[in-house]
């Protein structure tokens, strides 16, 4: 398949180059300096692209790995997927430089900084919060129960920022979230939340979590509403799907880019996706749930690529599953290209699969895509190719 996985290569490549965070929040920022304050995967990028845009910019950036940013921003590396102690010293200078900013705010948010950024609300510890999120990961909640629960239990997100700052926030969102509100993005941290601690707590016992009394009690303390916030959501999944067809169509294929988002249980969404058009080349995108009970190295797209291979075995069809932020879970990979040859070539699957052990598989078989560091993050691209 080596010219065709060469073809879908350059289509995810055009994918990611639709959402590059320089240049669309180069083109939103008009207006006075700004202190910043940039918290997820696309940070950094969007921290360049406010220089650019204004006179000046101080601030912090939150964000994953080092990069760089504009003289006047500090950078802050925090932990991903689980908050950790680089995530907890990322909130407390969010909080602060908040608080001490003498003019316009103007937050940068995009996806991963739910972990990236953290302080735990009053009478919550933070080896608690760890602990929640390690057991909403593994068990397949949704980013929507995900965020639920993260809200009630901390100090930036859902509105946090905006309460620590005691004004208006002007808040630009690279978004990751399928279909959602660009207050989901990051868990919200200049949007006020919907109070709700009794959904919240039913939510942690139904994936394992059991909430002691004093954690109950600092829950389910109602917050401050924050001040309001202006928004506007620059790009997200069905942004650089949309440049995927267009760069299909640029090589004569029909493509098409479906309607529905990836969500929910991850094998039911794809057997869905892979009922589609039968020509062509379709596309999606979103975030599927996994539920993790093996030790195995994989993430969600390359474990939905492995499960594509069985499906397509024997045909002409050719599928990829994509990281927009280059890194697939705890893998070596940011995803893979599987076609009906993958499972002839790799032997049975099902011990791989049930291990949650895709990744290596698909290494042994050739078809992962290399882990590569995008800069942005609006999600997972699905792309099926049928001859």
């Amino acid at each position: 398949m080596g010219e065709t996985r060469s073809q879908i290569e350059r289509w995810l490549s055009a994918a990611i180059e639709s959402v590059n965070p320089v240049e669309l929040t180069r083109q939103a920022l008009v207006g006075p300096p700004a202190t910043v304050i940039a918290i997820g995967k696309a940070a950094a990028g969007m921290c360049r692209g406010a220089a650019e845009a204004l006179d000046a910019v101080t601030g912090i950036c939150v964000t994953d790995v080092d990069d760089s940013v504009p003289e006047g921003i500090e950078l802050l590396v925090g932990d991903h997927p689980i908050p950790g102690m680089a995530s907890l010293e990322a909130g407390r200078r969010a909080i602060a430089t908040v608080q001490s900013a003498p003019g316009r705010i103007v937050a940068l948010i995009s996806g991963g900084g739910s972990a990236l950024c953290e302080m735990p609300r009053a009478g919550i510890d933070f080896p608690f919060i760890q602990q929640t999120n390690r057991l909403l990961l593994r068990s397949g909640a949704s980013i929507e129960e995900a965020n639920l629960v993260r809200g009630h239990l901390s100090a930036i997100k859902c509105g946090g920022l905006s309460r620590a700052a005691g004004r208006p926030i002007e808040t630009l969102v690279i978004s990751d979230v399928a279909g959602a509100g660009p207050e989901v993005v990051a868990s919200g941290p200049t949007f006020a939340m919907k109070f709700e601690p009794d959904r919240a707590r039913q939510t942690m016992e139904e994936y394992g979590v059991t909430v002691p009394d004093r954690i109950w009690e600092a829950m389910s303390r109602p917050p401050d509403r924050p001040s309001e916030t202006t928004v506007e959501v620059l790009a997200d999944g069905k942004s650089a799907a949309e440049a995927a067809a267009s760069a299909a169509r640029s090589d004569r294929y029909e493509a098409s880019v479906s309607r529905q988002w990836i969500s929910g249980p991850l094998a039911t969404r794809l057997d869905r996706f892979l009922d589609g058009p039968k020509q062509g080349v379709s596309i999606a995108v979103g975030e599927a749930t996994l539920e993790v009970t093996g030790e195995g190295s994989g993430g969600r797209n390359s474990h939905a690529a492995l499960l594509a291979a069985t499906r397509i075995v024997g045909t002409g069809s050719v599928f990829a599953g994509f990281a927009t932020d280059g890194v697939d879970g705890p893998s070596d990979s940011a995803g893979a290209i599987v076609d009906g040859s993958t499972i002839l070539r790799g032997g049975d699957p099902a011990e791989s699969l049930a291990n949650f052990d895709s990744a290596n598989y698909l290494q042994e078989t050739g078809d992962l895509l290399p882990t590569r560091t995008t800069g942005t993050n609006v999600g997972d691209l699905w792309l099926i190719h049928n001859e």
